[in-house]
């Protein structure tokens, strides 16, 4: 309702723009009216571009309460400011362009008016996400205290897998942080290098001479690599980690426990932190039209902190307690042995990126059920290689797994899953 009650705002102010002009401002001999059907036309045009940009941002799904107009208006407004300077140049030494650029004006300051009123009495859920630290050090003394109370012994192992490609440092740190962290139950490592070429085989031979390594002649992709490492052992349950992954004492034993608890859970993710103790939002929804538009179109930038990137991220909620999601980070998950047998391995057409969220997809589409344990974690200094250059290899491969995913799946979204039955 709102957004209606703004369009009527600013037609209204076009209006009496185009009869101030018209019986008013006589200094110019040709007036608004000798134009009038291409004037209609661009009011139109811009109803319709408004009425998208709602749409985009989620103003009419009632699930996002906290989608307000002021998110979307500043983007909007943008648009408006570039179309009256294309117009301006457009009909710069002509008599007549005065006569449009003044309707543009009008339309720019009431719709400036509004942002600004939004902006002066928005409330304190429009602000941009707040980053929510953790006491690493608390943080540890209670999953420690929480694992000393789990039985674990209906798990005979957990199978780690881990994919590395010259990541020599921060797998040493992993590999040290899995010895560190005392798990009541043995864990077989599998470390499947894809031709890293910077001494990572001889490293883990050297100083982990337990671990397992598959060494692939060539980098096959993520996907591939994890499927050679999860074919390679017999295990219920298998914890597959990214090498930047610092596993904390009793973070296995508690996940371990849950997927027991829950036996129809396939997937589970736990909460992962930066370095300094801050929460990284692990855990999305799937996305939808909307997503896909903000998420890989330059909107992405100007949408920064809207309620629609708080959604898909879920950051309104506390990340403190378990609970059903519809997709976890590859960087840390746990995964059940009989779901992987009836859903399959990754994909292995996707070489990199959007694997996480085709298996979660295939999860639920089969009946099995993804989660987030919040009472485990984990440190995951996270490097998004695809953000760094425009047109680098990891990009490409992230556009060519989204064409894929999207060619594969198309917008629908497994029925059971929770952004559904939210």
């Amino acid at each position: 309702m709102r957004v209606f009650i703004d369009l009527i705002i600013i037609n209204f102010s076009a209006v009496l723009a185009f009869l101030l002009r018209e019986y008013r401002l006589h200094f110019i001999k040709r007036l608004p009216s000798e134009h009038l059907g291409r004037y209609l036309l661009a009011l139109v045009g811009f109803n319709i571009v408004y009425l998208f940009i709602s749409w985009l941002v989620g103003l009419y799904d009632k699930r996002q309460k906290r989608a307000m107009l002021e998110e979307f208006a500043l983007i909007f407004a943008i648009f408006l400011m570039c179309m009256a300077v294309m117009i301006a140049i457009l009909f710069l030494g002509r008599l007549y362009w005065v006569s449009r650029i003044i309707v543009y004006i009008f339309w720019g300051a009431s719709f400036l008016l509004l942002c600004a009123s939004r902006y002066i009495f928005r409330p304190e859920t429009v602000a941009r996400r707040s980053i929510i630290k953790y006491d690493l050090s608390e943080f540890k003394q209670h999953e420690i205290s929480r694992a000393s109370d789990i039985d674990l012994a209906r798990v005979d192992k957990l199978s780690v897998v881990i994919v590395t490609y010259k990541h020599r440092e921060t797998l040493s740190k992993c590999l040290h942080s899995l010895k560190n962290a005392g798990p009541k139950i043995p864990l077989e490592i599998i470390v499947v290098d894809n031709n890293s070429n910077d001494g990572t085989i001889e490293f883990i031979k050297e100083n982990y001479p337990d671990v397992n390594v598959v060494a692939n002649k060539e980098n096959l992709g993520y996907s591939r690599a994890v499927n050679i490492g999860l074919r390679s052992t017999a295990s219920k349950f298998y914890l597959v980690i990214n090498p930047d992954i610092i596993v904390l004492p009793g973070a296995i034993e508690i996940m371990l426990n849950y997927m027991i608890k829950n036996p129809k859970v396939g997937i589970a993710g736990c909460k992962l932190f930066n370095e300094d103790g801050s929460l990284q939002f692990s855990v999305r929804r799937f996305l939808d039209l909307r997503t896909y538009l903000y998420r890989f179109t330059p909107l992405r930038g100007l949408m920064a902190g809207s309620a629609l990137e708080r959604r898909y991220l879920m950051q309104e909620w506390d990340h403190n307690d378990n609970r059903r999601v519809d997709w976890v980070l590859g960087g840390c998950m746990i995964v059940r042995k009989n779901a992987m047998d009836e859903v399959g391995l990754m994909d292995e057409k996707i070489f990199m990126y959007f694997d996480d969220v085709d298996w979660c997809y295939r999860m639920w589409s089969r009946g099995w059920q993804v989660a987030y344990v919040g009472e485990a974690g984990m440190i995951h200094k996270h490097e998004r290689t695809s953000a760094n250059k425009i047109f680098n290899r990891a990009t490409r491969e992230h556009f060519k797994s989204l064409f894929y995913f999207l060619w594969k799946v198309g917008l629908r979204v497994p029925k059971d899953c929770p952004s559904i039955q939210e």
